[in-house]
């Protein structure tokens, strides 16, 4: 083992986040919906046993070997809702997601076209069905966030002593907020409405605008 192998491996080595059990893309779609500029969502199908059937999402799915990320967002929007990548702009990247099951979530913000629309063919076997959501009514809508607390559940085979600490060692806790998003009968939280959150406080920074209200 020498320094200039160390140098060699690790300059050629395509960086990554430590822990990750899977990488995956998401597409953030801004589409022209009747005069308005809309978010487009999915609702999976149900049939999509262990893939969170029945919830709102962005399209998007895991990272093939070998695939940049933006490609795999694409990709999956072709085969989820039938958009080519041609009739997408992607404005740009936004700020990665690392979930508690340490999922990574690469987001991507990308203007579809009005052909790109037209072509909108959900595929039955991972979709419900697709909605629109204004972002107007998004950047009005009444912030409603809930938290839950992530903790250390560390078992009796831990080696405090060995170590040299007691067992009532301070764990560090986390948390995790969990915004909801209600529009038409249609429910948007967890991963996808964090996801929608920041980009909504993103544009109120862009903007100039006042934080979001809060729910009476």
């Amino acid at each position: 083992m020498t320094i200039a192998a160390m140098k060699d491996y690790f300059s050629h080595r395509e960086l990554g986040i430590q822990g990750a059990v899977g990488e995956y893309a998401i597409l953030v779609p801004l589409v022209q919906w009747e005069g308005k500029l809309c978010l487009l969502f999915e609702t999976r199908a149900e049939t999509l046993v262990g893939h969170q059937p029945g919830e709102v999402c962005f399209p998007g799915g895991r990272r093939e070997a070998g695939e940049k990320p933006v490609d795999t967002a694409l990709r999956e929007t072709w085969e989820e809702i039938g958009i080519p990548a041609e009739a997408i702009e992607i404005l740009a990247p936004l700020d990665v997601i690392q979930d508690i099951s340490d999922r990574v979530i690469y987001p991507f913000l990308g203007l579809v076209s009005p052909a790109g629309v037209a072509h909108l063919a959900a595929s039955a076997a991972e979709v419900k069905n697709v909605f629109f959501v204004p972002l107007d009514y998004l950047l009005d809508y009444p912030e409603e966030v809930y938290r839950y607390t992530v903790s250390a559940q560390v078992d009796d085979s831990f080696p405090y002593e060995r170590i040299g600490f007691p067992k009532t060692y301070p764990w560090r806790k986390g948390y995790m907020d969990v915004p909801i998003y209600e529009y038409q009968g249609h429910y948007i939280w967890g991963m996808t409405a964090r996801t929608v959150r920041w980009l909504l406080n993103q544009l109120r920074t862009m903007e100039g605008l006042p934080p979001a209200r809060k729910q009476p």
